[in-house]
């Protein structure tokens, strides 16, 4: 028993010490290769859980077809998260529907929304007419998505012929970002695929919801059961809204957790003297008794 008491104290201590240092701060996690997933980016596995540290609107989940994170912006698209900067506070992203393809057909935008993002200066936009029933003579087109006699073509966002409503004569018109470094003045035909295969860039502000938390010192989270955001402060407590001064309707879970696996530790240890005590005396009273027996011999 005494071996087991003494044995698990030292288990108590180190898990006193994980919680601590967990509590202090946010998740830090990574899909395989992909890049490190941490504040204000939160990985789900599998479903929402009722509490998170994060913005609620940057959840990540990890993608079985190349080990990198997946961004999935409403209205539910996909897009590869290939690197997050935490310095220059910035996200590349590779759409989901056109990465690795010899011949990709952008399908939409970037549903931006009302979501903390705004493109990087390193992007530019390309503007693609697809299936264009109409157009200028002379012009050089996408000729792999070529459908019978109607024709696809793109343009620096900007730089389409003057006077001509592509519009209006082309069937589905998408407008997408890539990267400024992927385009050369003159090869946007050659090179539009290798760019789109490259991604883009997209720059994250402060969510508007948790610019309070921010402000005071903590890292902004979700309360996906209450409904509301949650603010993960620097002593350790998860408070409502912001980490000014405690009290309402905040709580401190993380310290009260510490504070009574600190008792227990306590506790054995207390125990574990106590053992160690009453063992000695028993084994002091033993060598007595033997000494006393010879003696008498």
């Amino acid at each position: 028993m005494l071996k087991l008491v003494c044995f698990l104290f030292p288990l108590f201590l180190l898990f006193i010490n994980s919680c601590a240092s967990n509590s202090t701060s946010c998740h830090i996690d990574r899909c395989g290769s992909g890049p490190e997933i941490r504040y204000p980016f939160w990985l789900s596995h599998g479903s929402t859980p009722d509490q998170y540290c994060g913005y609620p609107e940057f959840g990540l989940h990890c993608s079985s077809d190349n080990g990198y994170p997946i961004f999935a912006p409403p209205p539910g698209l996909y897009y590869f998260v290939k690197e997050i900067d935490y310095v220059n506070r910035s996200i590349h992203l590779i759409d989901y529907d056109t990465a690795n393809q010899t011949c990709p057909r952008a399908l939409h935008h970037f549903p931006m929304g009302s979501l903390p993002l705004s493109h990087s200066p390193l992007n530019l936009n390309l503007s693609f007419h697809y299936n264009c029933s109409s157009y200028p003579s002379g012009m050089s087109s996408i000729r792999c998505l070529s459908s019978g006699v109607n024709e696809s073509f793109v343009f620096l966002t900007g730089n389409e012929t003057n006077g001509f409503q592509w519009e209006q004569n082309c069937r589905d018109n998408v407008v997408v970002a890539v990267l400024k470094d992927q385009i050369t003045s003159n090869g946007l035909m050659n090179q539009f695929a290798g760019a789109m295969n490259e991604g883009f860039v997209l720059d994250w502000q402060t969510a508007n919801d948790c610019r309070e938390c921010e402000d005071s010192g903590g890292s902004c989270g979700y309360n996906t059961t209450r409904k509301e955001i949650m603010c993960y402060c620097k002593d350790g407590s998860v408070q409502s809204n912001d980490c000014k001064g405690g009290g309402g309707s905040g709580f401190h879970l993380a310290k009260l957790h510490i504070g009574l696996i600190a008792a227990s530790g306590i506790g054995v240890l207390l125990i574990c003297i106590a053992l160690c005590y009453f063992r000695l005396r028993s084994s002091a009273a033993g060598q007595d008794s033997s000494s006393s027996y010879i003696l008498i011999d």
